[in-house]
This record gives structure tokens, sequence and C-alpha cells, in this order.
């Protein structure tokens, strides 16, 4: 564990800000046998611990907590203070995260190569060691998430990488960029994944897409904000501090202050938010517990972590993860050299990356909102989305040189590549049972998003800038193909298992009503029991 890690650790051994898992022993019945499900684990765990606000959700059955569709609705504007007081936290800490780490793509305009005499190739370094510090550190990061409140631990986390930001500008040489990027990393490994886990925690199945999307797209609203730092940043030719050292210390130090904010402010789950009163909390537990897949856990439990690894969605999303990756560290690192090399200043460069962040942004909301609307269309939207990014990168590599309007207009649709990868995440919270696997079906998915950001930015070679980085752009439709093909597969293991769960209700006479059976999944996994040991379960696709 690396020394931010070693001190967020010992700062979060103070006390809980509250204390409301409760305990239930003894052994259950685990649903599928080896006959009905053949990845089940035969392990017969014993209980440690039920989901956070288990208490809340029994304490709603028990009492018969109902609401009618008006009193619903009423809450609904209550709880759009949900969206108004955890979604921003969301949507600034990812936008954050995403333009701290990719800073070096605006200090590449404003010649920090020059002054650090560095090559190309190093500065390709600077991005794969982050994610190699983002590797390093995902496990301890989503431990943490799970052990303690989550507002404190990213709240903790975004002021440290805030400091890491700013020391970023007094970096001189190549060796002190790689350990400041390294360590960045490793801080920064908490956010995408610690946001989705925390999703299905505040939102139904139905409203995770668009609420998971619109904090996604803050990758794009965070690069258009970038670009007119840099372009703003960019005219400070009076300065005595590099342009690009400037770009450094405002972002880390708006991110230190962020974090300020997070760990005042950011409640861990509804069952200790305080804007909500105890008849709410009741209401919007047993909301989110309708999404058969439970809340959060504190306990660590080693068969889960068995089944995880005997999940086939596991591996077909970390393949994925790898291929969707490898042209992500393109474009988020080099996307000014590519623009740039079209025949564009620097200046213009900046102005022009801002449609591809629309682009992401459009694709992104748009898609979570019909992926919500819709049932069943999540594979359908990263289809979608998928096969764009294809079209584009084969334009991108075999369009004419000279046609740059036309290339740009491609390079801009490869921002579509946001959706498939934002998609599986809510793929993951929607259809993975149990906190301990969800968590590591994540980890393992981002380390598959490391490994293929860590390969990308070495796609990209110098000597190819006359005639448009057409290995970059080989890969980045090479991993479109393989990420389309994994999310097809993905689509039909889910579907297919429904059928083959279906067939063995109805043969075993256990054919209950589409209510009653959402009720008993419900219930299941409000008990931390995965998707594979919860018969009741059915795959959202």
């Amino acid at each position: 564990m690396t020394l931010p890690l070693m001190l967020v650790t010992g700062l979060l051994l103070a006390p809980s800000m509250s204390s409301i898992a409760s305990t239930n022993s003894g052994k259950r019945d685990r649903g599928f046998d080896e006959k009905q499900d053949p990845f089940t684990t035969s392990l017969e765990p014993v209980l440690e611990e039920t989901e956070v606000g288990y208490d809340l959700y029994k304490e709603a059955l028990d009492e018969r907590i109902t609401w009618d569709s008006g009193e619903e609705k009423v809450l609904l504007r209550k709880l759009a203070e949900i969206d108004a007081r955890i979604l921003p936290f969301f949507c600034i800490t990812q936008g954050l995260a995403f333009l701290d780490k990719t800073a070096l793509n605006y200090a590449n305009l404003f010649h920090i190569k020059t002054d650090m005499h560095i090559t190309t190739a190093q500065f390709s370094w600077f991005a794969s060691i982050f994610y190699i510090g983002y590797l390093v550190s995902a496990e301890p990061m989503a431990w943490m998430l799970q052990r303690y409140p989550t507002g404190r631990v990213l709240g903790l986390i975004c002021f440290l990488w805030g400091i890491i930001v700013m020391t970023t500008a007094a970096s001189r040489s190549f060796a002190g960029t790689m350990i400041n990027r390294f360590i960045l990393g490793a801080l920064e490994s908490c956010v995408t994944p610690g946001l989705g886990l925390m999703t299905p925690f505040w939102w139904r199945l139905d409203e995770q897409p668009v609420r998971h999307l619109t904090w996604y797209s803050f990758n794009g609203v965070a690069g258009i904000a970038g670009d007119f730092l840099a372009y703003s940043l960019g005219h400070a030719v009076e300065s005595k501090v590099p342009r690009w050292a400037l770009i450094f210390l405002v972002l880390g130090g708006f991110t230190a202050c962020w974090g300020a904010v997070l760990f005042l402010t950011l409640p861990d789950s509804p069952a200790v938010a305080s804007f909500l009163s105890q008849r709410e909390r009741n209401i919007a537990i047993k909301r989110v517990a309708e999404n058969r897949t439970g809340t959060k856990n504190k306990v660590f439990k080693h068969y889960q972590l068995i089944q995880a690894f005997r999940d086939p969605k596991t591996y077909i999303l970390f393949i994925a993860s790898i291929a969707a990756q490898i042209p992500n560290g393109v474009v988020s690192n080099f996307s000014s050299i590519i623009i740039s090399d079209m025949g564009f200043t620097a200046f213009q460069t900046t102005l022009l990356d801002i449609p591809s962040n629309i682009f992401q942004i459009t694709s992104l909301v748009l898609s979570g909102y019909l992926a919500g609307r819709f049932k069943n269309s999540r594979a359908l939207m990263m289809f979608i989305g998928n096969t764009t990014c294809i079209i584009a990168a084969a334009a991108l590599t075999y369009a004419p040189r000279h046609e740059k309007w036309g290339r740009l207009v491609a390079f801009w649709f490869t921002s579509f590549q946001s959706v498939g990868f934002s998609l599986s995440l809510v793929m993951i919270s929607a259809n993975v049972g149990g906190f301990t696997k969800r968590q590591v079906t994540t980890v393992v998915t981002f380390i598959g998003y490391c490994v293929g950001n860590i390969v990308g930015p070495h796609v990209l070679l110098q000597s190819e800038s006359k005639i448009g980085y057409p290995t970059a752009t080989k890969a980045m439709m090479s991993g479109y193909v393989i990420k389309t093909a994994c999310h097809l597969i993905l689509g039909y293991y889910m579907w297919n298992s429904n059928r083959l769960r279906d067939r063995d209700a109805a043969a075993s006479g256990e054919n209950v009503s589409e209510e009653e059976r959402a009720r008993r999944a419900e219930d299941e996994g409000m008990k931390d029991v995965t998707e594979f040991d919860n018969k009741w379960f059915r795959y959202v696709i």
C-alpha cells in the first residue's frame, strides 16, 4: 500500500459517522443447485452482516409501510434533493478526476516536453504510469470504500490528489513526473469504480442509467472546461510561471477545496442522509431494494470472491474493458496532438476539441435516458455507441489526408466510445448481486481499464505524424470491434440465462407471477445474496 493510502486509512480509523448495519447469523438456502446453474459455488457461508439499511428495509416490510403514486411523487420531489444533493457530488468529482489526469494533454500544447527535455515516447509513459498506480491501488481503494464512510474516503482522497496535481507544476524531470503521476493514479483509483458502486445506493434500476451516464458525462463537461481554461491560461504570456504549470496549479487548488466539501457533506447512503426524514429513509431504502442487488455490506465474503471468478461476465467485461481503453488511451491523452497535426494552431486546437466533448455529453445522457426509458435496451445502446466508433475510426484511418475537416468530424464521433464502457458499469450495478462480488467484478473491470490505458498511449507513433497516425487509428478500430463483440456476447449470455431460469422455474413448479418473483428477488438481494444464488433474479439487458 502506498504512503497516501496508509495516510487515508489512518485518518479513517476515527469512529465512523454511523453504525447502521445489523447482524444476522445463521445459514440460508443459497437457491440454485449445481444442476440449475453450473456456475454456482457449493460453499455455504455464515452471514455475518446484512446490507447497510437492512434494518430500515425490514421496518418498512414489518410495518407494511406503503405509499401511493401521489405520495411517491411528493417523495420524489423530496428525493429530487438526492439528485440535487448527491448527483452534483458525483458529477463534479468524476469531472475533476478526468480533468486532472488529462491535464497533460493541455500542457503538451504549451511546451511541457521542451521544459522537461523529454521525448514523445517518454511523454507517453506519463499517461501509462498513471494507470499503473491506478492498477496497484484499485483493490485497496475498493476495500476502503466498503469498510469506511464513502464521503470521508472520497473527500480525503480528493484533497490529497489535488495537492499532488499542484506539485506537478514543480516537476522538471522525467523521473520526478513519473513518481508524481504514479501517486496521482493510485489516489484517483477510487473515483469511477467508487461512484459506480455507490449509484445503486441511491437510485432504482430504471433511474440508474441516466444518472450513471450523467455523472460519467462530466468527463466531457470537464473536457470543455479544460479547453477554455487552457485557452485562457495560454494567453498568460507575462507570467513567470510556465503556462503549462499554471494549468496544474489552478486545477489542483480547486480539487483540494472540493475534497474538503466532499468530506463534510457527502452521506454514505440514504440510511444516514440527514436531509431525509425517518419515513423517507424507509421508503428510499425500500425503493432501491427493488434493484435486487442489495445496497452496501461492510463484510468481505470470500465465497462471493470465488463466485466472481467463476462468472463468465467477469471475463467478458475484463476483455471488453481492455479493448475499450486502448482507444481511450489515445484520445484522452493525445487529442490535442491529433487535431493540431491535422493542420490547426495550438489555440485553434483547444477550441476544436470542444465539439468532441459535446458529442460525448450528448451521447451519454441520451443513451442513459433511453436505456432507463425502454426495458432491456442497455445492450442495444452499447451496440449503437460501439458501431459509431468503428465507423469513425475507419474514416480516420482511410479518409484522404487532405480532408482535414472530414477527418476532424470523424475524430469527434470517437467520443461515442464512452457509451459502451459506461453502460458496462451500469450492467455491473444492475446485474451483479452481493456487494463483495459486485466490488470484485468492478475491480477486475478496472484492471482491464488500466491495462488498456497503459497500452493505448504507445500505439501513437510520433514518426507517423505526417501521415495521420495510422497505427493508432487502426488500433482504435480494432479495439472498438473487439469491444462490440464482447458486449454482444454479454447480452446473449444474460438473455440465455434468463431463458434457462424461466424454464427451470416452470419445471419445478415455482413459476410465480412477475410481481411476486420481483418481490422475492428484492428480499434476497437485501440479504447480500449474489445473482447466482438468488433464483428469483433475472438479468436486465
